[in-house]
């Protein structure tokens, strides 16, 4: 924010205030504005917020064999139905410099300031200003895959069985009983899919011990050990994801702008676990505010009714400093967070230069025209 207000003091200072004006008026001007000549138009400066949310989507996958983690691996806590919700996480803010709409001026330019071209160096300067719609807002989107062994996972829904018997047979004219066997395929239930998959954990459990306890003949080297460590671990845990499910995460990023107004209070968004952010229809229980107060009692908004002498009879530049407010965050009334104080153009008292101000008096004030 120093950086944004040295470069509109030093816009200012440079290129724009060459020469003391004649009047200025507020806008919008009344029937009774004695306007003449060339004019140029400025803005006082407002305070508004860059805000980034993160909000993490989270998707809860059952496994295949949930049914059967605890009879067969002892697993209680699982996820038993798919389901999808959604997770509040960090909240930034980053104050920004907006033109006041509301606090607009009309400058009846002087000789000198037409003759230094005053109102095209003013215009040219509005391609440095930073305008932005507070109603902008953007999202990024980061997703989880889910694993290819999981998705991918499929076991064969039959097994091959041996049945042996006697077959009559005639060998050299004697009618003789020989033993046979007859392999068929038998489709295998659920649980015994489920066994399987439960043997192939302790299976790699057991591997695993036999590697870390030294049982194994072969002297493998340390990089050699942790590699297949790493591999028999994931094997486990591929399987065991067959029982417990897999809770992905994909996180949300959304940007957006406020500007805090006079009521002191501004609704950020309304929030759903269910169904995540909205930014639309910002005024029932689940909206997070942004909850400002003044630091210093000087500062509050009833300065507004000191604001100037006779508005339109005021000749000086009109300017006002920006005061220390502090913001924070609440849900239900309830404090979430603290952001700390922010210096905030729009809550201090509007004063006005002296008329004929020299370019010295008029570096310290970041006018946006």
């Amino acid at each position: 924010m120093k950086n944004f207000g040295c470069t509109i003091l030093l816009l200012c200072a440079t290129c724009l205030f060459v020469n003391a004006q004649k009047n200025v008026y507020k806008l919008p001007l009344d029937s009774n504005s004695p306007v003449k000549g060339q004019t140029c138009c400025y803005m006082l400066p407002t305070t508004g917020f860059q805000v980034t949310l993160s909000v993490t989507k989270v998707r809860d996958i059952k496994g295949y064999y949930a049914d059967q983690a605890e009879s067969l691996l002892g697993l209680t806590n699982v996820i038993e139905e798919n389901r999808t919700y959604y997770k509040v996480g960090e909240i930034a803010l980053k104050p920004v410099q907006l033109p006041d709409v509301n606090e607009a001026y009309l400058v009846e330019l002087s000789p000198k300031q037409i003759k230094n071209n005053f109102a095209d160096k003013a215009a040219k300067s509005k391609a440095l200003t930073p305008h932005l719609d507070k109603e902008t807002r953007c999202y990024t989107t980061s997703s989880t895959p889910i694993p290819d062994f999981f998705k991918n996972y499929s076991e064969l829904s039959y097994s091959e069985q041996e049945d042996s018997y006697m077959e009559t047979k005639i060998i050299d004219g004697v009618v003789t009983q020989v033993p046979a066997n007859k392999t068929r395929k038998v489709s295998k239930s659920n649980l015994q899919k489920a066994q399987e998959a439960a043997d192939a954990i302790s299976k790699s459990r057991k591997d695993q011990y036999n590697l870390v306890s030294g049982e194994q003949e072969t002297p493998y080297s340390e990089e050699a050990l942790s590699r297949m460590l790493k591999e028999l671990k994931q094997w486990e845990e591929n399987y065991l994801s067959l029982f417990t499910g897999l809770s992905l995460e994909d996180e949300i990023i959304y940007t957006f702008y406020v500007i805090p107004d006079q009521s002191m209070s501004c609704p950020l968004f309304a929030f759903d676990p269910t169904k995540g952010v909205s930014f639309d229809n910002l005024t029932g229980n689940n909206v997070y505010r942004l909850e400002l107060s003044p630091m210093l009692s000087t500062s509050a908004v009833s300065d507004k009714l000191n604001e100037l002498q006779d508005s339109q009879k005021a000749k000086g530049y009109r300017f006002r400093s920006a005061v220390p407010m502090h913001v924070k965050m609440n849900l239900q009334g309830k404090q979430v967070f603290d952001f700390g104080n922010f210096n905030m153009s729009q809550y201090g008292r509007i004063q006005t230069l002296p008329a004929n101000s020299s370019t010295a008096d008029l570096q310290r004030y970041g006018f946006i025209f």
